[in-house]
């Protein structure tokens, strides 16, 4: 259980050493939206690698929707700013078939996009724990 947080500080080294000094992400998520890319080579037994997901923030919510699908789910969030371009956002989600707990270490290449280290804690669908990296844009 502990070598799980060692794993993921070390996953998340490649991603800061492409965090660019001169980008920053938000302040806050509220009223925001991301659209996210997963990686699908980085582990291709993630059945949403590789996929367009649009996630929309309001307040301590999110609404969570896998585009070309039918699956929308809700969830709850917290959002921290460990430095202008590191960002941690935790999130718990209703997924159909159970609650996943996840986290996405961000990093950002410019103001509105960049890279993300998202790490599977618990969740519905096999395998329950995992990790993924992929790209993350800000909407307008």
């Amino acid at each position: 259980m502990r070598l799980f947080p060692m794993l993921l500080s070390l996953g998340l080294l490649p991603a800061t050493a492409l965090a660019s000094p001169a980008c920053t992400l938000p302040v806050t998520l509220d009223a925001r939206q991301f659209i996210n890319v997963a990686d699908p080579l980085y582990r291709p037994d993630n059945p949403n690698a590789g996929r367009m997901v649009q996630v929309s923030f309001a307040a301590d919510q999110y609404v969570l929707d896998i585009l070309g699908t039918p699956v929308h789910v809700q969830g709850s969030y917290r959002y921290q700013r460990h430095a202008p371009h590191l960002g941690e956002i935790r999130m718990r989600e209703a997924f159909p078939g159970g609650t996943a707990a996840y986290t996405l270490l961000l990093t950002c290449l410019t103001d509105n996009e960049g890279m993300f280290v998202f790490t599977q804690h618990a969740g519905p669908i096999a395998p329950a724990r995992r990790q993924n990296s992929g790209r993350w844009t800000l909407t307008p």
